[in-house]
């Protein structure tokens, strides 16, 4: 009986220790269900759960009247679960032919059975998405995200850029405002079933979202497309290597338009010419030539030389020490003296040459370094080069090819700009791309302005520099040919020889052929720089640029809706019936001897007051149109006087 009682009481001791152990695994097992460990939970979202980061759509860049120029469009990329793949030979094969990938690459990332997700290929063609759908292969999967698009291919292409495979701005805008356009990454959980299969793959909901702002840029893509059309006829007719071009306000240095040829595609930027996503208008510097001359003038004007000075032509050679300086063209002579404005208007290096020496290195230089030489603009765009001003001292012969050009280094958009401060009364201004960025959501809005650098002239010097620059478009002048019907131009031609990098001195044969100038030139809106490199028929910017000119000039007023210079007939002004006149010339200070009126005078550069003055007693019916001083008179200067003496007059 006591047996018993033992073997009784070792039993109930065995069933409550297996009651404890059970116990102990119910409340184990409840707290692990309840309180998961760290360590399995991690297992758990191992297995079943993936994050994936995707990119958003990037903000919109637009022209300055709203046109989309790079948006974000929905596509599909590939990716495979390596674990599932069953035929990774077969099917990177498959997709080496199809994708033009190479198959070492996609065979390594499926064969990769440690990983869950590789990617095999980014933003794929809807065929393509169709073709790899027909194979059935397991274990691979599409996924949206986000995809950049240039409306306008090649069309300002060095200007936007382009953006990686993950959505990062690489070049262009697309990489100077990068942290403006792009949104945040959204990181996305994939659920997966027990066998590892993704339950859920639409992600257009995380990437529709635009997190990234708006960029509305200064550029108007109609002048754009004009000004690439006429730089790609211009590099045909003439056999050149290369073309570009600046457009800027000129009332604050806002960039237009701006161009270089041949561009590329940004849709495909693997498949262009690295070398043509450059923006050379802003990176690339060269010798400005005979477009430098003007700010030898404005050197000589700051220095309190005369308008009437004159500089020997030296039958078109100078010496100086063992160089010879010499006109463009040798066979080209001019008269023995040569004023200012003849010098600009008839491009003569010799003359240019003669007045530097007069003005002095440091003179010189000073005036160039004001007007933003051997300096960077401040252009809100990567890459910047700031030219090439050499320090002091100059050797003379420095000192006279820099006046006409040579020995000094700049950018295109510098030559523009310097040309802006001409036109819009004496103020170096800032240039700059980016009008506004706006937040889409909020509406919220930043608005660029232009910013003043420095004061470069006095309004009454623009005036003059300008009456000087409207030479050398009308008569004898050489950039005739840059002439828009009904607008006064005012402008510069230039061509240089392009330096030769590789070993010292020039390539022969070789030329940088520019036009830079400004319209309505009593009336600016519009600075244009046009450059041809490397021409092989017709290099002299004369012949070759400065039609080109005329042709963007003339697109760009009418484009803008300004109307030709018109006089009107309540304007006219009477004088006396005398048949002498006295002519004051701007050119000169003397006054000529009264002579017996037969012809036009030459009243260029007079104020009405001062032309009313010198008219008296003539019989001279004029017609005014504007207010200033006079730019150009119909019919010119030294034409037969009409016989009802009746001369229009344009004022400015």
């Amino acid at each position: 009986m006591f047996r018993g009682r033992q073997l009784g009481t070792r039993i109930s001791a065995v069933i409550f220790i297996f009651s404890l152990l059970w116990a102990g695994l119910f409340l184990r097992s409840a707290y692990l269900q309840l309180f998961p460990h760290q360590k399995l939970s991690r297992l758990q979202n191992k297995l079943f759960e993936r994050t994936v980061t995707l990119k958003p759509r990037r903000g919109v860049i637009y022209d300055r009247h709203n046109r989309e120029l790079a948006i974000s469009t929905p596509s599909q990329s590939l990716f495979a679960d390596p674990q599932k793949t069953k035929e990774p030979y077969y099917a990177a094969k498959k997709l080496s032919q199809l994708l033009n990938t190479p198959q070492k690459f996609l065979l390594k990332r499926l064969l990769n059975k440690k990983r869950r997700f590789v990617w095999l290929k980014r933003h794929l063609s809807e065929k393509d998405i169709q073709i790899i759908k027909s194979w059935k292969l397991e274990g691979l999967y599409f996924v949206k995200e986000s995809r950049r698009f240039y409306t306008q291919n090649n069309s300002l292409s060095q200007v936007l850029g382009f953006t990686g495979v993950e959505g990062q701005g690489l070049e262009g805008i697309e990489k100077q405002y990068d942290e403006i356009l792009k949104g945040e990454a959204q990181k996305v959980l994939i659920q997966r079933d027990a066998r590892g299969r993704p339950l859920f793959m639409d992600f257009s909901p995380f990437i529709s979202r635009v997190s990234g702002f708006d960029v509305h840029l200064t550029i108007d893509i109609n002048l754009q497309i004009y000004l690439e059309k006429g730089l790609k006829q211009a590099i045909a007719s003439s056999d050149a290597k290369s073309a570009m071009g600046v457009i800027l306000s000129a009332e604050n240095s806002e960039i237009l338009a701006i161009s270089n040829i041949p561009n590329y595609n940004p849709n495909q930027p693997i498949k262009g010419n690295p070398s043509y996503r450059r923006n050379r208008t802003v990176t690339d510097m060269f010798e400005p030539g005979s477009t430098l001359k003007i700010f030898t003038v404005i050197s000589a004007l700051k220095k309190g030389i005369s308008l009437t000075q004159a500089y020997s032509s030296h039958g078109g050679k100078l010496k100086i020490g063992q160089s010879v300086i010499q006109e463009a063209d040798p066979e080209k002579r001019f008269k023995p003296l040569l004023n200012m404005s003849e010098i600009l208007a008839l491009s003569s290096n010799v003359g240019a040459a003669s007045m530097a020496l007069d003005i002095g290195p440091r003179n010189l230089r000073k005036t160039l370094w004001n007007f933003g030489f051997g300096r960077k603009t401040g252009v809100d765009f990567p890459g910047e080069a700031k030219g090439l001003l050499r320090s002091l001292p100059w050797k003379p012969v420095e000192t006279a090819t820099i006046s006409f050009g040579h020995g000094i280094a700049s950018t295109a958009l510098q030559v523009a700009n310097a040309y802006a401060s001409i036109a819009n009364g004496g103020m170096l201004k800032q240039p700059f791309l980016v009008q506004q960025i706006r937040n889409p959501y909020t509406g919220e809005e930043k608005h660029f302005k232009s910013q003043n650098v420095r004061r470069v002239l006095t309004p009454e010097e623009a005036r003059t520099v300008t009456l000087m620059l409207i030479s050398v478009t009308e008569d004898k002048g050489t950039g005739i040919q840059a002439a828009v019907p009904g607008y006064f131009v005012a402008g510069k031609t230039g061509t240089a020889q392009k330096v030769d990098l590789e070993n010292t001195g020039y390539k022969k044969g070789e030329y940088i052929s520019s036009f830079v100038g400004f319209i309505p030139a009593h009336n600016p809106k519009f600075v244009i720089y046009l450059m041809i490199d490397g021409a092989k028929n017709n290099f002299y910017a004369s012949s070759l640029v400065a039609p080109l000119f005329s042709q963007v000039a003339s697109y760009s007023v009418r484009s803008a809706g300004l109307s030709p210079t018109v006089l009107e007939e309540d304007s006219i002004v009477l004088a006396s019936q005398q048949e002498e006149i006295l002519v004051v010339r701007k050119t000169a200070s003397e006054v000529v001897r009264p002579a017996v009126l037969s012809s036009v005078p030459d009243l260029k550069g007079l104020s009405l007051r001062e032309i009313l003055n010198s008219i008296q007693g003539t019989g001279l019916k004029l017609k005014i149109h504007g207010s200033g001083r006079l730019i150009r008179s119909i019919p010119s200067a030294g034409e037969p006087l009409p016989q009802n003496k009746k001369i229009s007059l344009i004022l400015g």
